[in-house]
């Protein structure tokens, strides 16, 4: 007697189609969320890095800190910029604005009741398929925990750095999260949106080439002295009053 133990050809392709349907529609199963707040490789590494740092030599509480990714981690002179304002830096390239949701405001700022938090997110989230509306929906759960913890606490959000190359082909997508960002903040007092995204810009609408190292998505000093020149008269005016 012959008897067949492998399953019918087509019930083989039916089961398969239905796992993947599954695979691709149930959260719990998605390969790569787009809002995904997992910090992975040199990313997670600096972070652990710098929470370690920061937990040894905490700021004083009622400073200013700056939250974000690589744009932000090498403005390196920050605290010259913004001076006489006490600045404490935790830039950490690679990252995104679910991260800072998730992670950053939460073990970065919180637990030292800054007085103020700078933040600059958005460009990396673009650059990996993030949507503007899906950095909008990490944006205000970051604004909504910290508010919640810190009520006195001002949030300074920056626009999208226009870098050059393959991801200025997204301008369009960087217009469209400046201007959700900006609507956003307008609804409290507490919150101001700052636009370092035109100033980068020059006539032609291309980004300026003196602001931005060749080849590379990243600033030269060039392009933080028009970040000073965007960010100072903002934010110093109004923190200055809280310096101790």
């Amino acid at each position: 007697m012959h008897i067949n133990i492998c399953p019918c050809p087509h019930r083989v392709w039916k089961t398969f189609i239905a796992a993947l349907l599954i695979s691709t529609t149930l959260p719990g199963y998605a390969a790569e969320p787009e809002q995904s707040a997992v910090v992975k490789g040199s990313v997670q590494l600096r972070y652990e890095k710098l929470l370690l740092t920061v937990k040894q030599n905490p700021p004083a509480p009622g400073a200013v800190i700056c939250i974000g990714s690589s744009h932000m981690e090498n403005w390196k002179t920050v605290t010259n910029d913004l001076a006489p304002l006490h600045i404490y830096n935790y830039g950490i390239g690679g990252s995104r604005m679910a991260q800072a949701a998730d992670l950053y405001i939460s073990n970065l700022a919180i637990p030292y009741k800054p007085r103020a938090v700078i933040l600059y997110e958005g460009s990396n989230d673009l650059a990996g398929g993030v949507t503007p509306d899906g950095i909008l929906q990490d944006f205000k759960r970051l604004y909504g925990k910290l508010h919640d913890a810190l009520p006195e606490t001002r949030l300074y959000v920056l626009g999208i750095v226009a870098s050059p190359g393959k991801r200025f082909e997204k301008i369009a997508d960087f217009k469209r999260t400046d201007d959700l960002l900006q609507k956003e903040c307008e609804l409290y007092s507490w919150m101001k949106y700052i636009d370092t995204t035109s100033p980068l810009i020059g006539t032609d609408g291309q980004p300026k080439k003196e602001c931005f190292i060749p080849g590379n998505v990243h600033m030269t000093p060039a392009g933080y002295s028009v970040w000073k020149a965007a960010i100072g008269p903002v934010v110093i005016p109004i923190e200055r009053a809280f310096e101790k």
